[in-house]
């Protein structure tokens, strides 16, 4: 499409093309390399039958800026789904089906704090949320969009202002894992993209795990157990409830990358035989049925954002700053 107005750019398209393939030839290699060597490495994974309770919670954010003030609104969903003879009885809806969603606001944030003040508190929601429903509910399997514990970029300065919203999202993580112990509840995080590379760096490929994964796992495997960190726990907040967390890589489908799932506990082949049968949707897009039904609930409208940015103009008397109403781009 570019080669007659842009020669040089479909050129390196092509050459970047080239290296793409060349790329993958080398993991497929190193697959089939890590196989042979260790058949351990990977695990036939047999589907459950579901007679079971599945409770999953996802998070919905919108994030702008005023007047040098960082607004956030957020809100979590929390669903969960019966299932009777692996077919789905019933299902329910925590708090409820269309939640409505909190504003915070922070002012005078560097970027890199921005960033993580949107992610601790779509944190905050989700982990309230969710052992709301443990507790109401009490299901035996419960999933969470994502990691179980807090990015090493969600972690604050000592000195910070974010510092005490940090603290207080660890403590939900503990309470979490109590809550999930205390209920019998198995307690999954779900990670659909993730840049972890430490089976990666074990086997000498230069990508993400997820990304090896595509060429090391067949559709119904999964890898062996890993630990949740690739060496020593990057800070003692979290190195105790990291230590309880077992990872492994799951391909439901064949023609989706893998899943990243983190388990807390050691019920590893019980983890992987619920999460393979509850993906197993769509030959195309392999994710719990029950997190796909939480991320719609969650979802927010930007223009819900809108409003409150419009609302907050009125009521403090400030005008809509100069590059927020050029009449160009």
């Amino acid at each position: 499409m570019f080669s007659d107005d842009y020669p040089v750019m479909h050129e390196r398209l092509e050459s970047l093309a080239r290296d793409m393939r060349g790329a993958y030839d080398s993991l497929r290699q190193k697959a089939r390399d890590a196989r042979a060597k260790d058949p351990g490495i990977v695990m036939k994974v047999q589907k459950a039958q579901l007679d079971i309770s599945v409770g999953a919670v996802d998070g919905g954010l919108l994030a702008g800026r005023m007047h040098g003030a960082d607004i956030v609104m957020a809100r979590a969903a929390g669903v969960i789904f019966k299932y009777q003879n692996s077919r789905l009885e019933t299902h329910s809806y925590h708090p409820s089906k269309n939640p409505p969603p909190e504003f915070e606001v922070r002012d005078s944030l560097e970027e890199h704090e921005a960033l993580a003040f949107r992610s601790l508190i779509r944190l905050k929601h989700e982990l309230s949320c969710a052992i709301s429903l443990i507790e109401t509910y009490r299901p035996q399997l419960m999933l969470m969009d994502g990691s179980l514990l807090p990015l090493p970029a969600d972690r604050p300065a000592e000195d910070s202002s974010l510092r005490p919203l940090y603290e207080e999202v660890l403590g939900l993580f503990s309470k979490l894992f109590s809550a999930s112990s205390a209920g019998g509840c198995l307690l999954c995080g779900v990670i659909k993209d993730s840049r972890s590379k430490k089976l990666s760096k074990e086997l000498g490929a230069g990508c993400t795990d997820t990304v090896l994964c595509g060429f090391l796992l067949e559709e119904g495997e999964r890898t062996k157990e890993l630990g949740y960190f690739e060496g020593k726990a990057p800070n003692k907040d979290v190195g105790s409830l990291g230590e309880r967390i077992k990872v492994f890589y799951i391909r439901p489908s064949k023609n989706d990358l893998p899943l990243r799932v983190e388990v807390l506990g050691g019920d590893v082949a019980n983890a992987a035989s619920l999460i393979l049968t509850l993906s197993s949707i769509s030959e195309n897009f392999a994710y719990p049925a029950v997190l796909i039904e939480a991320d719609m609930r969650a979802a927010l409208d930007p223009a819900e954002l809108e409003r409150i940015e419009s609302s907050l103009s009125a009521l403090s008397g400030l005008r809509p700053l100069r590059r927020n109403s050029r009449p160009f781009r």
